[in-house]
């Protein structure tokens, strides 16, 4: 892996944190987003049936999803930085693919699963994995800020690939070249800023400001991570590994129907079609002050308590939505779930990296990726099918709410994995035992 000297600085941290949140934008936002304005505008213009449109997206899914392992393997054999190349590599080649040679379906299809495998390279495995090597005590705020820059990501991609269609002659094939362009960059800023560890003394030294800077604001310092070199296999021996699988799957679930199925079932209840997708703006803001939030909550708090107050709102959100008649119902849904789920994106990656370590964290997001490409798969078609059979959706939502129930009674029970199982970092009893601070 590569290293990097530092100077005494702490800003050199911060900077390795904003070209990853940038690599997360080209790389989650820019596929995501901007590829569901792309694969729009292709299908028009080509005159394909609409049915292409969610092939399209499925294959970027599945591809993102199934390559994972993968990844996660190479995220530690080759380094971060090499695989964030790798990603802008692929994408860049499947942009031009896309831009000057496909004109069937079948072909469109096929790359935008390439799509898919370059964003995987690319961005949620290497990017957090460099975060847990550059942040200690405030990886929960660092975790925040690469997802909230991937949702204001969102927000810029879905105008810049709309403008740039809608202005040029070339039609979608424009959006193509936006994908290429924004590899190319991604290139140049892992090449300039991307790095994958710090020097084991600035680390240090960086961690020992952090923990006088928290002191000094009476917040209670987490204990600093023990380096321990623990085995896959033992680690998913913890039932804490899976009670944690079993709320990121019931949390998929949840979002993948509300993306899928929502507008129409806000449409079923009496709410106005522009009433409905108003609520899609609210989510994504409430997404962001989600993602900052919960790294806010975490340094007090703890990290499972923060991530248990997340499920909460994003289950209480839910519940809204079954009878989300009124203003109040349809603005309060979209406000809470917005920010439970938010702040369940950040929560689970900082316990899997907090509890066992760097060392598997690649192996263990690419598995849990694994789980929540189920939920998204899963979730909306049986969602589909039963309100094709019954012509409502409440007993759906109803269990979703109900996992996501059982998903904080067992993050409840089970609680941290026994020392034997993971590093002595545990924020959580740090936070909620005072008395084991300083023993």
């Amino acid at each position: 892996m590569t290293t990097i000297k530092t100077n005494s600085s702490s800003h050199a941290r911060w900077v390795v944190l904003g070209a990853l949140a940038f690599m997360m934008c080209v790389s989650m936002a820019l596929p995501i987003y901007g590829g569901s304005v792309l694969g729009t505008y292709m299908t028009a213009e080509l005159h394909w049936e609409r049915s292409t449109l969610g092939l399209l997206i499925a294959a970027n899914m599945a591809a993102n999803g199934l390559c994972a392992p993968l990844v996660a393997a190479l995220t530690t054999k080759i380094g971060v930085r090499a695989c964030l190349i790798i990603g802008c590599i692929l994408m860049a080649a499947a942009s031009i693919v896309l831009a000057t040679w496909v004109t069937e379906p079948w072909q469109a299809a096929v790359t935008f699963g390439a799509i898919g495998v370059a964003a995987t390279f690319a961005s949620v495995i290497p990017c957090q994995t460099a975060v847990a090597a550059w942040f200690g005590h405030r990886r929960p705020l660092a975790l925040s800020l690469l997802y909230a820059a991937m949702g204001i990501g969102g927000f810029i991609f879905v105008w810049l690939i709309t403008w740039a269609i809608q202005g040029s002659a070339t039609g979608y094939r424009m959006g193509c070249w936006v994908f290429f362009g924004f590899s190319a960059l991604g290139i140049v800023v892992t090449l300039l800023l991307v790095r994958d560890k710090p020097d084991v003394e600035q680390y240090e030294a960086w961690e020992s400001a952090d923990i006088q800077r928290q002191t000094a604001r009476q917040f209670p310092p987490p204990p600093a991570p023990i380096d321990i070199d623990l085995r896959l296999r033992n680690v998913l021996w913890s039932p804490a590994l899976w009670a944690i699988y079993f709320s990121m799957f019931a949390t998929t679930c949840g979002s993948a129907f509300v993306i899928a199925h929502a507008q129409a079932h806000l449409r079923d209840i009496g709410h106005s079609p522009m009433l409905a997708a108003a609520t899609i703006s609210i989510i994504s803001a409430a997404m962001v002050i989600g993602n900052f939030g919960i790294g806010s909550v975490a340094q007090r708090l703890g990290p499972r308590r923060a991530y248990f107050g997340a499920l909460v709102l994003f289950g209480v959100g839910l519940c809204t939505l079954i009878y989300a008649s009124g203003s109040v119902g349809l603005y309060g849904y979209a406000i809470l779930y917005g920010l439970g789920f938010g702040a369940a994106q950040v929560g689970p990656m900082v316990l899997l990296s907090g509890y066992w370590g760097v060392q598997v964290f690649p192996m263990l997001t690419a598995l849990g990726l694994l789980i929540q490409t189920a939920g998204a798969a899963v979730s909306p078609i049986l969602a589909g099918i039963y309100f094709d059979s019954t012509g409502h959706y409440q007993p759906v939502i109803l269990l979703i709410v109900i996992m996501t129930a059982i998903s904080m009674v067992l993050l409840r029970l089970i609680g941290p994995p026994k020392c034997n199982d993971a590093q002595e970092w545990a924020p959580t009893d740090a936070a909620e035992h005072p008395a084991k601070r300083h023993a």
